[in-house]
């Protein structure tokens, strides 16, 4: 009798001595570099308990829906959507599965070993020394200040081309960083290595800039763009260079309504932009970003048309009228979502996080914005390039936009054009989903910039 307990109490070691213990992993997920500790024990409960170790006051957090073997391990974090199921590897010694989280899902590796920090790869982003002038500088709109960077050209002996940088949707830092990617930064670099000076500047409330972020319309960006351009009209070193904008995603908006009002605007440079009309982008955006991220169909054309009938209503009805129409119709499209949707949110969440991103004057004036109306009236030079795996901006519909509005006056010196392989951030994509962004090494296309450049030069072949 004394050996069968004996051989009882040992069993449970055995089985579980493989994977108990210690494990640490170290990865990096949408730009941001991450590190995580399990905590795995089966005496004398079953439990896993997850720790940060870079918090600031690391805390062991117990898991639920516990499952051990030893050969297998899983668990959730349900206060923020965790999960991951994983395996055991002897030969290694090492613990591999998949953690998820919402719809997104990547690949962990667990060691016995801490691990450092992993490191984003960047390999485009600009190092010092650099051998142009670079110029801290602030910009006052209104009573606002725009704190922004010039990098300009090492040979200034002649006039010389100047790009402003307008950057897309969400606030932004004036490199425009997504996901440890630095595009600004890196268009600036390249441009004045090649004769051209370029201005970028925090988005507001971001960085050195003063104001809200939260508050501002899609016409306070546009005024913000157009007093960058003053403050380099205004600067006598700068009195003969030809000045331009380059806007990224809604950026391109902004550039079109700061060019529109804006004399001293001589180019415009539309990237991954807008060719149709707010309304049309958001819409169809709405029914690809699913589809990209493995969702059937279905699923995309129920998205779809949440958005769409938004849309109808706000275009239709004044901003108060509006709200009671918007509650619903979201009841209704609620009660028809997908059950992994109705998951991952509760009705409350949906009706008002929908209510609020659109119903107000920003989302007013996007959905309204109508591309064809400000290029027919601005006679100076357009570039609109977007890439072909865009699925943020649809290429296609955008580039028609582009192409059959043009300016008559401008028509043979503007140009739209599609460069295949490429997502909205303008980086070589496999996926192609907005989760590949960070997980990609280039940050913007070189083809991209010489494409800028080369039309540019074609502008003012002088240089």
């Amino acid at each position: 009798m004394n050996k069968f307990v004996l051989l009882f109490s040992i069993f449970p070691f055995f089985l579980f001595g493989q994977i108990t213990g210690d494990w640490h992993a170290s990865f990096t997920l949408v730009g941001k570099s991450n590190r995580i500790d399990l905590h795995i024990e089966n005496i004398p409960d079953t439990t896993i308990k997850l720790t940060n170790p870079d918090a600031k006051k690391p805390e062991p957090i117990p898991m639920t829906n516990v499952v051990l073997s030893d050969s297998t391990a899983a668990f959730t974090y349900q206060k923020i959507g965790l999960s991951f199921k994983g395996k055991y590897y002897a030969d290694g010694d090492t613990l591999v599965g998949i953690m998820s989280q919402s719809d997104v899902r990547w690949t962990v590796v667990f060691r016995r070993e801490v691990l450092k920090e992993a490191k984003l790869i960047r390999p485009q982003e600009p190092v010092p020394p650099f051998d142009y002038p670079i110029e801290e500088v602030l910009i006052k709109n209104g009573d606002l200040v725009l704190g922004a960077t010039l990098t300009l050209p090492k040979d200034q002996s002649h006039p010389f081309p100047i790009v402003v940088l307008a950057s897309g949707s969400g606030a932004q830092d004036l490199n425009c960083e997504i996901m440890g990617h630095k595009s600004f930064w890196l268009i600036a670099d390249f441009l004045a290595q090649n004769g051209i000076g370029c201005l970028r500047f925090d988005d507001r409330g971001v960085g050195r800039s003063t104001g809200v972020f939260a508050q501002a319309s899609l016409m306070d960006f546009g005024s913000d763009v157009s007093a960058c351009v003053n403050f380099l009209a205004m600067d006598a070193r700068f009195s003969d260079c030809p000045l331009g904008i380059a806007g990224h995603s809604e950026g391109g908006m902004h550039a079109l309504i700061a060019a529109r009002k804006n004399k001293f605007v001589d180019f415009v440079i539309e990237l991954a932009s807008v060719g149709t009309s707010g309304r049309d982008v958001l819409v169809e955006q709405q029914f690809l970003i699913p589809l990209a991220s493995g969702k059937d169909s279905a699923y995309a054309k129920w998205n779809r048309d949440v958005y769409a009938g938004l849309s109808d209503i706000i275009e239709r009805y004044p901003q108060q009228k509006a709200s009671e129409r918007i509650a619903t119709f979201l009841d209704t499209m609620y009660h028809r979502a997908p059950a992994d949707y109705q998951a991952l949110t509760n009705i409350f969440n949906f009706k008002v996080g929908l209510n609020v991103f659109l119903n107000n004057e920003w989302g007013r004036q996007f959905i309204t914005f109508d591309t064809k109306k400000y290029l027919i009236k601005l006679k100076i030079p357009i570039l609109a390039i977007n890439g072909s795996r865009d699925i943020q901006v649809p290429p296609n519909s955008s580039q028609q936009g582009f192409s059959t509005h043009f300016a008559k006056q401008t028509r043979s010196s503007s140009e739209a054009v599609i460069i295949k392989g490429l997502n909205h951030l303008f980086q070589r994509c496999e996926r192609c989903d907005i989760m590949e962004y960070g997980d990609l090494e280039e940050t913007f296309s070189p083809v991209v910039l010489q494409k800028m450049r080369e039309w540019i030069y074609g502008l003012y072949f002088r240089f």
